[in-house]
């Protein structure tokens, strides 16, 4: 449900909401595998346009539906691969901590 005042919060949340991507892809495989292989390019169109339509809309706060930026990033101490980066909202000061877990480098795994 989409309340008024929280239309963008709600849409991102809505399009990446596994209630929502994972019906879509058993569909996408019935198309696929019962109907035609060529289903699988308007699917992969649809899927594009759903991360997307998430990467416009950004980063939202759930108390004001304004953009949240970020405002910092540090390096966690016990791992040199893990990075916390911290996101608040310039309107009411709400923020979050997003975790980061990076490559090596050349010859790095994960």
């Amino acid at each position: 449900m989409i309340r008024s005042d929280h239309i963008f919060y709600d849409l991102r949340e809505g399009l990446g909401s596994p209630k929502l991507l994972l019906p879509l892809l058993v569909v996408a495989g019935i198309f696929t595998f019962f109907v035609s292989f060529q289903f699988v390019y308007i699917f992969a169109l649809l899927y594009g346009a759903i991360f997307a339509a998430r990467a416009l809309i950004g980063r939202r706060c759930p108390q004001c539906d304004g953009p949240l930026q970020e405002v910092e990033a540090e390096r966690d101490k016990s791992d040199a691969f893990i990075m916390h980066v911290i996101w608040r909202c310039p309107r009411d000061g709400y923020q979050e901590k997003e975790t980061i877990k990076g490559g090596s480098g050349l010859f790095g795994g994960g």
